[in-house]
């Protein structure tokens, strides 16, 4: 029976949830080398509350995030996944931690592990490629505030993921019901409380065309894959071979 609990929690959500924490704690907490002068998140004048909600630190952004400042000839494209695993500060780290927990297991329940983290990821990064010039070409007057913003987080994948949910609903109405409730709840207040955040300047540039981004593109990911599989069972011969796509259980 308690062999059965464990396995139950080891979820690859669960693991890359284990993950962002240790990165979380290493980026804001671990010490400066002598003489560092990268990115850091503290001010010149640190007080202990900074300190307890995590604006500190910033060894690991300095390497692993996002931005002109960070990679200003754009060369060092394995940023935009390993933005994916950092956070600004506390706020930020505790509602992707509890958005991914809730979101990111119901939908490898029902997807499948392998299907879940193939669509956080890709759409994760594209999103991040697309979100800082569709924001400036919206806001032009955000231009040079972009350009000195640091990018982290995992809201384009954890949105992409709600997304993707959203629309096999589309193709499966009934499933709805077998939602949890926690899960219901928690997701709402999640969009509501980033979108919140992001209107009204908690977050530097932490803006919606992210997150607009990645539920649209795990919208697209979904749409396509299941109207594909309906189009290929409506056309395929009895005696055919079912694919690996007739297997992603959307």
């Amino acid at each position: 029976m308690e062999k059965s609990n464990y396995k139950k929690h080891l979820t690859v959500t669960n693991i890359i949830l284990l993950i962002l924490t240790v990165f979380y704690f290493l980026d804001h907490y671990l010490p400066f080398p002598k003489d560092y002068s990268g990115f850091t998140w503290a001010n010149d004048k640190l007080n202990s509350t900074d300190y307890l909600l995590g604006f500190c630190g910033g060894l690991l952004t300095n390497y692993m995030g996002t931005g002109q400042v960070l990679d200003s000839a754009g060369t060092e494209i394995y940023r935009y996944a390993t933005q994916m695993f950092l956070h600004g500060h506390l706020l930020h780290f505790i509602a992707n931690l509890i958005g991914l927990y809730f979101i990111g297991n119901y939908a490898e329940k029902r997807f499948g592990r392998w299907t879940t983290y193939v669509i956080f990821f890709i759409v994760g990064v594209v999103e991040c490629f697309i979100t800082n010039p569709l924001y400036v070409a919206i806001a032009p007057s955000k231009a040079e505030e972009v350009a000195k913003t640091v990018s982290v987080g995992a809201s384009g994948g954890i949105f992409a993921l709600a997304g993707a949910s959203l629309a096999a609903l589309l193709f499966d109405v009934k499933s709805f019901k077998q939602i949890g409730k926690p899960t219901l709840i928690v997701s709402a207040i999640y969009g509501v409380l980033t979108t919140y955040v992001v209107n009204f300047g908690w977050t530097t540039v932490c803006h919606n065309v992210s997150f607009i981004l990645g539920l649209i593109l795990g919208v697209i990911v979904t749409l396509a894959v299941c109207l594909f599989k309906k189009y290929k069972s409506a056309h395929a011969n009895d005696s055919a071979v079912e694919s690996d796509i007739d297997k992603i259980p959307f």
